[in-house]
Formats: structure tokens, C-alpha cells, sequence
């Protein structure tokens, strides 16, 4: 991408996200290509790292627990690798071991998370995991880095001698130690260590008395240390299987860095792999720090920034406790240019940096601090006027420095291009400045580049309202209290509500009467319009946030009642046909009771026989009752059922979806779809082709 001039990256505090980013990397290659990082211009580039780097978020927004990334330094150890007969040193193999165990547990994490990281996972491909170096480390080395003594039986027969021989000198020498103190030879320090061999503090004045090696005096030579005779013979033993372990140890680490060296274009790849992943990592870490997210990227020149908040300035604010006003803009082929005005320390500056900060994440391959139905387009090019670039060492005037700019502007400007202007046609005589900007912004237009200026200038302002593709919009400003809201109103421009602000500032009114009437009559009576445009925008706003929060609660007072009068129904329906159930109850039961009566006033067989069919037939017209009942019951959820399933085979589906058909246990997946025919592939290797109204999708139940 081309960025002009370079040192917008600092204007736009890019450079601070840069360092908030990197904050997150664990390695050394990571943290150095995350600060130096850069937009790209290449689509396909940038939409792959954003999608690695959403894949990520969402394995952390699924609460996964993601495996930790290995920092080891390996680049001299792998340059050592190439040298014949090197040894890496101790650490180095630790650092290795770490390396390879973090990649393996990294493509077991991808492996496990295919749907969440199918990009990320394609990184692991090409080389599986490695469980022979981790485990030939461990053969050899204890955590610490000490040389194991199973490492080889030499090893241990050499060691096995040294400990033997260290606990003979160490009786030795204490024997000596005892004679010489029962002599009173000894002095205040009683031991001492010389080239790896222990000595006695002997007072000078009795050294020519005591049999042995000098090693050495104290500072003052009131002691002189001395290797007893008795122990001479047995510490040059120790000394000689001290070499032999030093030998056998760097042969067993030259044979461990053979091996590796078999391996030193998997392990490149593993630690290429790792900085690049970790370079994913971190920004995913960043996004989820900073409720970030993956806009829509379009293609069509729209700009639709819903809720955007700027990171630095929400780091800043944090810092005084102050919350932050999301910022809504859109840009589009209709409107590409927006004019914004408004008064000072509104808003305008920190929203023009905002969308150019933004569109610099994005294409550098960091999600944005926006909400998810956002969109972006791909720019070329950043063209940005910000702040007073003035150049001592050539001498520019502050208006030079923007007459230079915009001359890059016009001479590299096109439909691919964004531009940022603050204070548009400032930095010379008000009058010849505005003009000036004003064929500037003509000619902007012409080139259909995109972009955004802020200015103070009614004529700016005026040339905006009538230019095709050129919008005006302003900062909101509370007239009441005379305090900005942060907020951008797109359609119309603002007032810079300059003897507003004056008059608070405490400038006597005397004197800003004074200035009201030096200031000419038409542009007095358009910035009191302004003036008064924005009072009325601002009263109509409030009443419009009222109204809809009265609104909001008719809503919810309805639906409160609407949900009380549902319930009284269900009530009263059910009390009713509780009612008519018991209605029932107590007329069968009347019947049944009028039928005992008949049977105790029977008084031959024939009279108790007409009961029995009395009874009889009433309990076959109850019977008959309760089937009507049933079946209409039966019926009902019959017909859900079936309202169900014709919902459920009316469900859009496409090639790769999981399905199961309809009163079967068998599932598969669509493979090809011919019109109204669908070609299934299941689970026991089997295919078929079937109608849409034969299966429904794996995750539905009936």
C-alpha cells in the first residue's frame, strides 16, 4: 500500500496499536514483524490474515483452551547445526525440546479444531509432529540441563569411580584437616578451593611445617593455603575422571547434535511456524482484548463504520475514567467525500484518524473495534494531511508543507484512494486559503477519490452541499451547556460555535459583542443559522430519544398485557374444561348411582337382569366417549406432527450438509444435487438418490 506521507503512521497512532499488538507475542520473531508491521494492498493477502486471525478469536471466544506457543531463540542454534562437528550447548537442546513440543501440541490442537481453524490448520500439513527429538533429549539431559548419568554406560562408570574417589578425598582431607587444627597450624579460614582442588588455611608463620602443595595467600599473607600431600594423589585422580566426564559428556552431546542436525529443515520449519502462529496469536489476543471483530469487506467503494471505537483513544480515556462515543460514518460511490465541521474539540480530528486507523488494521490484518455488521472496502492508497508537518531542515512554511501535500494529491489520487485532510484551506489568509481549498476539493472530486476533510470554512461548507458525491456533516455541540457530544450527523454542517465557546471560556461579553459586529452581516447571520439549525437538531433529538423511549415502554406495557390476557385465557380454558369434566363426572356418576338403587329395589331376577343391562349399555356409551375423545386428541398431535415434518423437508439445504432420513437411523451427507434430486452418501459407504421430502437435516428431531 502506498502511504504518503510516511509519517502518518504516528499521526494516526498506528504505531501505538503496533506496541499494543506486539505486547502479546512470545517470540522473538513475532514481536519484531508485529512492529514493523504494514498495510498490504494485495486482497486475497489481506483476507487470508484476516481470517486466520478471526479462526483464532473464535477458538478463545469458544473458551478453548489454547495450547502456549514456544519462545525459544533456536536461530543460533540452528545456524550451528550446519557446521560439521559442532555441539549446541545444554540450554540450546532444552530450547529445542521446548520448540518441538509446543508444534506438537499446537498440530494436535489444530487437528482437534478443524472447524474452528480450517486456514490455521493448513500451516501443520505439510509436517507432522515429532516425538523422536523430544524424547532423545530427554534420554540425555534432566530439565536442568545436567547430563544424565544413563546417558551412556561410561558415563555412569565414570561417575560411579568420581563419587567413590570424592568421598576417599573428602575423608582424606578431613583427617588432615583434624591433625593440623590438633597442631594449632589452622587459621581463621579453615578451607579453601583452588583449580578445583581443596586446601587448608595454614598460618604462614607455620607453612615450612606442613607437608603439601602451595596453592596461594591471603591478601594481608597472614594464611597461605596448602592441598595437604596425603590428598595430592587421589584429587589427581579425581582431576583425570573429571576430564574423562567432560569427554564423554561432549561426545554424547555431539552424537545428540547429529541427530538433530538430521532434523534441522524440520526444526527451521517448526520455528517458522511457530513466529508465524504466534504472530496470529497476538493479534487474535489483541482483538479479543478489545472486543474486536471481522467486518464485511466489500468491493463496492462503501464505507459502514457502525459503533466504531478508536483503541487508543479508549486506552486513553481509561485512563481518566472516561467512557468513549462510538463512531457511526458512511461513505459511498453517491457520497465519497465527507466535509466535517464543527467546534473545536468536538470530535473532527479524532474521527477523520479513527477511519484511517481503521482502514490501516484491517489492511495490515487486525480485526476492528466495530460492530460485525460493519464494512470496508480495500484502498491503495492513504494520502493524509494531518497536524503541522512543518519542515525545519528545508524550511517550509506550515503552508508550503500543505501546498506540497496537495500536490501529491492531486497528482496521485484515484477511485482506490483515501485521503484525510484536517483543517482544510487553513494556514494562509482565510479568504485565499478557503478558495485555494475549494478547487482542491473540485478536483478531488473529479479523480472519484474517497476521503474525508475537516474544516471550519462556510465556503467549504457551502461548496460541499452542492458538489455531487461531496456530503456535509458535523459534531454535534450541546447549545444549552455548551459541551460537544462526540457525535457525527451526517446531511448537514455545523456551526464552529465560536463566540459560543469564547463566552465560556469567560471572554467579557463586551468584547465578543464587539467582534459580532465586525463580522460581516452574511456570514454573522449563516453561522447564528448554523447556530440555530443544530439548537433545533439537538431539542428534536432529545424529543426523539423520549418519544422512542416512551415508545419502548408502550411496547413492553403491551406485551406485559398481552401476555397477562393470554394467561387468563389458558385460564379460564382450562378451569372451564375442568368444569365440564366434572360436570360429566357427576352425571355418570348420578347414573351409576340411580342404577344401585334400581338393584337394591330388585326384587326378582329378572328385574336385577334388566339393571345388569342397564348398566352394560351405559358403560359401552362411556367407553364410546372417551374413544371420541382420544382420537380427536390422536388427531390433533397427528396433525402437529405432520406440520412439523413438512417444515422440517422444506428446509433450504446444500452440498455438505449432514442429514438423516426420515424414520430411519441412517445418516450421510449430500454429495450433488440434480434439480429436484439428491444424491446421499452414508456413513457405511453406500450412496442413493432420493426426494427432498424423504430426509431432514442430522441436527432436526421430530
Amino acid at each position: 500500500m502506498q502511504i504518503y506521507p510516511s509519517d502518518i503512521i504516528e499521526h494516526l497512532e498506528f504505531t501505538d496499536v503496533r506496541k499494543a499488538v506486539a505486547h502479546y507475542a512470545v517470540t522473538k520473531e513475532g514481536i519484531e514483524r508485529l512492529l514493523e508491521l504494514h498495510p498490504s494492498s494485495d486482497p486475497q493477502e489481506i483476507e487470508n490474515n484476516l481470517t486466520e486471525v478471526n479462526e483464532v478469536l473464535s477458538v478463545y471466544q469458544a473458551e478453548n483452551s489454547v495450547p502456549a506457543l514456544s519462545a525459544a531463540d533456536l536461530k543460533d542454534a540452528l545456524s550451528m547445526l550446519r557446521i560439521k562437528n559442532a555441539v549446541l550447548e545444554a540450554e540450546q537442546f532444552l530450547d529445542v525440546k521446548q520448540l518441538v513440543e509446543a508444534y506438537n501440541n499446537l498440530h494436535r490442537f489444530c487437528e482437534s479444531q478443524k472447524e474452528l481453524l480450517p486456514t490455521v490448520g493448513l500451516r501443520f500439513r505439510a509436517f507432522p509432529p515429532n516425538f523422536e527429538i523430544p524424547a532423545a533429549i530427554d534420554r540425555v539431559l534432566e530439565r536442568n540441563g545436567v547430563v544424565k548419568s544413563s546417558a551412556s554406560s561410561e558415563l555412569t562408570k565414570i561417575r560411579t569411580q568420581l563419587s567413590r574417589k570424592r568421598t576417599s578425598a573428602d575423608r582424606i582431607f578431613y583427617k588432615a584437616v583434624r591433625k593440623y587444627d590438633s597442631l594449632g597450624f589452622l587459621g581463621d579460614v579453615n578451607e579453601g578451593v583452588h583449580d578445583n582442588r581443596r586446601t587448608i588455611g595454614i598460618q604462614a608463620g607455620f607453612k615450612g611445617r606442613v607437608n603439601g602443595l602451595l596453592h596461594g595467600a591471603s591478601n594481608k599473607h597472614s594464611l597461605v593455603f596448602i592441598e595437604p600431600a596425603e590428598c595430592v594423589e587421589i584429587n589427581n585422580e579425581i582431576a583425570m575422571l573429571i576430564d574423562d566426564e567432560k569427554r564423554e559428556v561432549r561426545r554424547i552431546l555431539k552424537e545428540l547434535t547429529q541427530l538433530l542436525a538430521a532434523h534441522r529443515e524440520e526444526l527451521n520449519a517448526f520455528s517458522r511456524i511457530m513466529s508465524e502462529v504466534d504472530f496470529i496469536h497476538a493479534k487474535a489476543r489483541y482483538a479479543l482484548a478489545e472486543d474486536a471483530c471481522l467486518p464485511n469487506i466489500n468491493y463496492d467503494g462503501e464505507w459502514q463504520v457502525i459503533k466504531g471505537i478508536n483503541p487508543v483513544l479508549r486506552h486513553y480515556h481509561k485512563t481518566k475514567n472516561r467512557p468513549v462515543v462510538p463512531l457511526d460514518l458512511s461513505l459511498d460511490p453517491d457520497a465519497r467525500i465527507l466535509v466535517i465541521s464543527g467546534p473545536n474539540a468536538g470530535g473532527k480530528s479524532i474521527t477523520l484518524k479513527t477511519v484511517g486507523l481503521f482502514q490501516l488494521m484491517l489492511q495490515s490484518g487486525l480485526l476492528l473495534p466495530v460492530h460485525p455488521k460493519s464494512s470496508f472496502p480495500l484502498v491503495h492508497k492513504i494520502l493524509a494531511d494531518i497536524g503541522d508537518s512543518q519542515s525545519i531542515e528545508n524550511e517550509l512554511s506550515t503552508y508550503s508543507s500543505k501546498l506540497e501535500k496537495m500536490k501529491e494529491f492531486l497528482h496521485t489520487s484515484d477511485e482506490k484512494t483515501l485521503f484525510l485532510i484536517d483543517e482544510f484551506g487553513s494556514g494562509s489568509d482565510p479568504d485565499l486559503g478557503a478558495v485555494l481549498a475549494q478547487v482542491f476539493l473540485k478536483s478531488l472530486n473529479r479523480k472519484r477519490a474517497y476521503g474525508i476533510a475537516t474544516t471550519h470554512y462556510n465556503s467549504i461548507k457551502s461548496l460541499a452541499a452542492s458538489l455531487p458525491g461531496v456530503v456535509n456533516g458535523s459534531m454535534l455541540f450541546n447549545g444549552a451547556t455548551l459541551e460537544p457530544e462526540y457525535t457525527l450527523q451526517i446531511g448537514q454542517p455545523g456551526s464552529s460555535y465560536t463566540f459560543e465557546v469564547a463566552e465560556r471560556a469567560g471572554i467579557p461579553k463586551g468584547l465578543i459583542t464587539s467582534a459580532r459586529k465586525r463580522l460581516k452581516e452574511g456570514t454573522r447571520a449563516l453561522d447564528e443559522l448554523l447556530v440555530e439549525l443544530q439548537k433545533e437538531r439537538h431539542a428534536l433529538g432529545v424529543e426523539r430519544a423520549e418519544t422512542a423511549q416512551r415508545l419502548e415502554e408502550l411496547e413492553a406495557m403491551k406485551l406485559r398485557h398481552t401476555a397477562q390476557i393470554k394467561k387468563l385465557e389458558d385460564k379460564v380454558q382450562k378451569q372451564s374444561q375442568t368444569n365440564a369434566d366434572q360436570n360429566e363426572q357427576l352425571m355418570w356418576g348420578k347414573r351409576f348411582e340411580s342404577l344401585v338403587k334400581s338393584w337394591n329395589k330388585s326384587t326378582n331376577n329378572q328385574q336385577r337382569k334388566a339393571v345388569v343391562d342397564r348398566f352394560k349399555q351405559m358403560l359401552s356409551d362411556r367407553g364410546g366417549e372417551v374413544k371420541k375423545v382420544e382420537k380427536k386428541n390422536l388427531s390433533k398431535a397427528k396433525k402437529k406432527q405432520l406440520a412439523l415434518l413438512k417444515k422440517l423437508t422444506s428446509e433450504p439445504v446444500k452440498v455438505g450438509d449432514k442429514v438423516k432420513l426420515i424414520n430411519s437411523k441412517q445418516s450421510g451427507q449430500i454429495v450433488e444435487i440434480k434439480k429436484d434430486k439428491y444424491v446421499i452418501a452414508y456413513d457405511n459407504g453406500i450412496s442413493t438418490t432420493t426426494e427432498r421430502d424423504k430426509f431432514i437435516l442430522a441436527n432436526r428431531r421430530l
